[in-house]
């Protein structure tokens, strides 16, 4: 029996939906930062959750309540360290956190678009490997929120929020 720990997870994401063919993302074709799809190297945390709603049917002639599902809805986080690569200078896009950021922090009154929407990966498990793939959540998703965060004595970071949009395209496999 294997047990996971946070060394172990990770985030990749992917901008480009022609990764996402039949039912499993093949995350582990990513490359260097500025590649689709890529893994985001400093990574503090990531969280899911998974809500379904649940809808009374019970009736005025029953004692106990009864329901039935309803919708089912998925919303998370994850915390990026904040950094620069090595030998980039501020005018090049040196940081794998800026890509995120710009699903949702916009220079221009264009306002977020269909183009900001992402594939995201999720591995609890084991690292890259280039054959198991069997602890990987992916699903696409909207950055709903992005809080850069900076303390005296600590490391700068970039704290995500994102909302997944539509059904889970691949869960954990037993």
């Amino acid at each position: 029996m294997g047990f996971y720990t946070g060394r172990t997870g990770a985030l990749y994401i992917a901008e480009n939906p022609a990764y996402y063919s039949g039912d499993v993302i093949d995350w582990d074709i990513y490359g260097a930062p500025g590649s689709n799809p890529y893994q985001v190297l400093k990574l503090r945390d990531w969280s899911l959750e998974t809500t379904l709603e649940l809808l009374e049917t019970t009736t005025a002639d029953t004692a106990v309540k009864a329901y039935t599902p309803g919708m089912a809805s998925a919303t998370g986080s994850a915390t990026v360290l904040y950094y620069r690569r090595e030998g980039t200078t501020s005018t090049e896009p040196g940081t794998q956190f800026d890509r995120l950021l710009a699903k949702i922090m916009k220079t221009s009154t264009a306002g977020v678009t269909q183009s900001d929407r992402v594939l995201m990966g999720l591995r609890t498990g084991t690292t890259i490997s280039g054959s198991d793939n069997k602890d990987d959540i992916s699903f696409s998703a909207w950055i709903t929120n992005a809080s850069l965060q900076v303390s005296t004595g600590e490391l700068s970071s970039v704290a995500i929020q994102f909302t997944v949009d539509g059904p889970f395209l691949e869960i954990p496999q037993a």
